[in-house]
């Protein structure tokens, strides 16, 4: 099938144009051969495709000692395919664009590969980059949304380095990709929130130690490609009062869920206001105007594969309306179908700014419409202030129908004063 084709992750390396830099030149003398490079990115989790092929990627090549430079190149696609080296030993390096920063939204991949070049033979290197900083993922239930008003979560590595989620991040925060360095075997999870009883702290410790199946080898340490989700659910202490629980998995490439050792330190504690600066119970920081946001979220849909071709695209529309006129609408989908996710991801690749998997911007994404365009429907998008927008899930049957499973689209809408309402439509592609 055609579609398959075009959006299954594709491995193929990259070529490299032939050109002899002024600097090799020099170094080049009877005794050399040639090299030719491809670049790869390995993606770090299961649910993803195992690698994509890159071409902005930045490459280097050093001497042996990976240190002096022989040779960089801006991107993978401004690259020679074949270039002349004298005989001897090589690092070769590639990486994202720009450095890698302490916290990002986006991962940074970095690989390095040595390669010999050999006299009069033409040597063939393959640069498989990952990522170098570890993924974390806060999720909150409905109940949770419901319950407390205003909270903060920190996750802090020991190392006076932290990251931080708050409500003012909306129900579905961005996943940030944290520089762990080297060593980091504990984190400590802590959270402050607000519900109609007071303040409630909680905290907790996670570690490595059981997980043995990560991106990038066994260790006790947090590393590069780990992926940390911690979920957080309202519970009822002894007490009656509300408090918060919190449970946490990490996922590896190619490992199926496994759950962190989690060592509760203080799971839920109740402290009554005290004044000063926390917010009273009862008290929304955050613009609370219900009435703000309607959205109409469509019954569960079951199709069969056969059916979702044909099938009414009507019976997946979501319907919104923005008083304060509309700032976001993002989608995300969340598919039992581990394939689909991979379908997802290299959609991503394919069209900037179309992450279905981690939130994809609705208003004014135009390669959203174009994405949907290459599979023969039409959609339109709305621009920042509109105040009604429906958003066409049925449009995506066709390419959900490729692969069973259920898939979940995730929608969250936001209007220009920060007001924020949540649905999912859940869509189910039987055999």
């Amino acid at each position: 099938m055609k579609l398959h084709k075009l959006f299954l992750g594709c491995t193929a390396a990259l070529a490299l144009s032939a050109c002899v830099s002024e600097d090799i030149s020099k170094l080049a003398g009877e005794a050399d051969g040639r090299l030719e490079v491809s670049v790869e990115a390995q993606m770090p989790m299961k649910t993803r495709a195992d690698v994509y092929t890159v071409t902005n990627f930045p490459v280097t090549i050093y001497q042996a000692d990976g240190v002096t430079k022989v040779e960089s190149y801006d991107a993978v696609s401004a690259m020679p395919a074949s270039i002349l080296l004298p005989v001897g030993e090589y690092v070769l390096e590639a990486h994202t664009p720009g450095v890698m920063e302490p916290v990002m939204t986006t991962p940074y991949y970095k690989g390095t590969e040595t390669s010999t070049i050999l006299k009069e033979a033409t040597t063939q290197s393959t640069i498989t980059c990952k990522q170098a900083n570890t993924s974390v993922t806060v999720h909150y239930d409905q109940d949770f949304l419901d319950l407390f008003t205003a909270w903060t979560i920190t996750f802090d590595d020991g190392k006076n380095n932290a990251l931080s989620f708050t409500n003012e991040d909306g129900s579905t925060p961005n996943t940030l990709y944290w520089d762990l360095g080297e060593g980091v075997d504990k984190l400590t999870v802590n959270f402050r929130g607000t519900n109609r009883d007071g303040v409630i702290t909680a905290s907790m410790t996670l570690t490595k130690s059981q997980a043995t199946e990560t991106y990038d080898g066994e260790s006790i340490n947090f590393a590069g490609g780990d992926a940390i989700v911690v979920n957080f659910t309202p519970t009822e202490a002894t007490t009656g009062y509300v408090t918060v629980g919190i449970t946490a998995s990490i996922f590896g490439l190619d490992a199926e869920e496994v759950p962190v050792i989690v060592e509760v330190v203080d799971n839920g504690t109740f402290t009554p206001d005290q004044g000063g600066d926390d917010p009273q119970p009862g008290d929304d920081p955050q613009p609370g105007d219900d009435n703000a946001i309607v959205l109409t979220i469509p019954a569960p849909v079951t199709l069969s594969a056969d059916e979702s071709a044909t099938a009414d695209p009507s019976t997946g529309d979501v319907a919104m309306t923005a008083t304060k006129g509309l700032k976001s609408v993002m989608v995300k989908v969340q598919s039992s179908s581990d394939e689909m996710m991979e379908q997802l991801v290299a959609v991503g690749d394919e069209y900037e700014g179309v992450n279905l998997v981690n939130g994809c911007e609705v208003v004014g994404n135009q390669n959203l419409v174009a994405f949907l365009a290459s599979l023969g429907k039409q959609i339109t998008v709305p621009a920042e202030g509109d105040t009604e927008y429906t958003f066409p899930v049925g449009q995506f049957y066709l390419f959900l129908g490729i692969l069973p499973g259920t898939h979940n689209f995730i929608m969250t809408v936001t209007d220009m004063e920060g007001n924020q309402k949540t649905g999912t439509v859940q869509v189910t592609i039987t055999e």
